[in-house]
C-alpha cells in the first residue's frame, strides 16, 4: 500500500497519536501527499502552511489502499475524484507537480498511522509555487498575513521600521523572561539575522533544563558565526531529547556544511543520520 503524508502542527502530535487525523472544521477532508522519491515534492506544502503561525511541523505518515477514492488536483484548479493509485501515477507524470494535493474525505484512524516524525524547518514554497520568482510588493495584511512565518521580516523589508531591537536588548529581555513561549519568540528574533556575537551569552538557557527551550536555542544558534557556536551545538547533540539533537544537527549543517556532515556521520544516532539525509535534499 502507498504511504501518504499529512502535515500538522507539532503541538497536535499527542492528540493525533491518540485519536488519528480528524477533518478540521470547515475542511473538505484530510489534505495529504504521497511519499515519493522526491522528498521536496512530497513535503512541498510545509513552508506555505508555516505562514499560518506554527513554528514546528510534523509529518504523519499513513497507509491507504490504492483503490481508495480521493480528490486530486492543483490547489487552484477543480479537483477530480479518482482512485489513489491513479492519482499517484498522475503526480509522477506531471511536468510541474508543485501545488498538487490529495484530499481524503474521511478521518484517518490511529491504527492506519505508520509513523510521526519532525520535519526540517526549511522546505517547500511560500505564497504560491515558484513564488521565489515574484516577491510581494505590498506590506498590507492582505498580501502578508499577520502571524505568518517571516511575515514580519518581509514587512520590515518593504516598510522599514524606525527602530529595531538589537541583540543586546533581546538578550536583556531573554534573561528576565520565564515564559517559554516568549523565550521561543525572542530566540526566533535573535535568529532572524546572522551575527558574530559570542553565543556563550546564551548558555544560561541550558540551566532551565527544558527540552522546548533547548530546541529553540539549537535553531537560534544557526545564526551565530562564532567559534563558540560549534561547542554549544555539540553539547546539545548529547541531549536525550530527539528534537534537540535534530535541530542541533540542522544548525551545524547550515553553518559548516560538508565539514559538519563529515563530523555528524561519525555518530550512530539515527536521528542525526536522518537530519543529514534531509539536509542533503534541501
Amino acid at each position: 500500500m502507498p504511504i501518504l503524508v499529512h502535515l500538522a502542527d507539532e503541538r497536535e502530535k499527542a492528540s493525533i497519536k491518540r485519536n488519528g487525523i480528524k477533518i478540521g472544521k470547515g475542511r473538505k477532508g484530510i489534505f495529504c501527499m504521497p511519499v515519493l522519491s522526491n522528498f521536496y515534492i512530497s513535503h512541498q506544502w510545509l513552508r506555505e502552511l508555516k505562514r499560518n503561525g506554527a513554528r514546528t511541523f510534523i509529518g504523519i505518515y499513513f497507509k491507504l489502499d490504492t483503490k481508495v477514492l480521493v480528490y486530486a488536483g492543483k490547489y487552484n484548479e477543480p479537483h477530480r475524484q479518482m482512485e489513489l493509485g491513479v492519482a499517484i501515477k498522475e503526480i509522477m507524470t506531471l511536468e510541474d507537480p508543485l501545488g498538487y494535493e490529495l484530499i481524503v474525505d474521511r478521518k484517518i484512524e490511529p491504527k492506519e498511522i505508520d509513523k510521526i516524525r519532525l520535519l526540517p524547518p526549511k522546505i517547500g514554497w511560500r505564497y504560491f509555487p515558484h513564488s521565489h520568482l515574484r516577491r510581494p510588493t505590498c506590506a498590507c495584511p492582505v498580501c502578508i498575513q499577520r502571524g505568518s512565518i517571516k511575515g514580519r521580516k518581509l514587512r520590515e523589508k518593504l516598510e522599514p521600521p524606525s527602530k529595531k531591537a538589537n541583540f543586546e536588548q533581546l538578550l536583556a529581555r531573554l534573561m528576565k523572561e520565564s515564559d517559554e513561549d516568549e523565550i521561543d519568540n525572542l530566540l526566533w528574533s535573535i535568529k532572524s539575522t546572522r551575527r558574530r556575537s559570542d553565543p556563550n551569552q546564551l548558555l544560561f538557557l541550558l540551566e532551565r533544563k527544558s527540552d522546548s527551550v533547548n530546541q529553540s536555542l539549537a535553531m537560534a544558534l544557526g545564526a551565530f558565526r562564532h567559534e563558540n557556536t560549534k561547542k554549544i551545538l555539540e553539547q546539545l547533540l548529547e541531549s536525550k531529547d530527539e528534537e534537540t539533537r535534530e535541530f542541533s544537527a540542522y544548525s551545524l549543517l547550515d553553518l559548516y556544511g560538508r565539514e559538519a556532515e563529515t563530523y555528524l556521520k561519525k555518530m550512530t544516532d539515527p536521528v542525526i543520520y536522518q537530519a543529514i539525509e534531509e539536509w542533503k535534499k534541501l
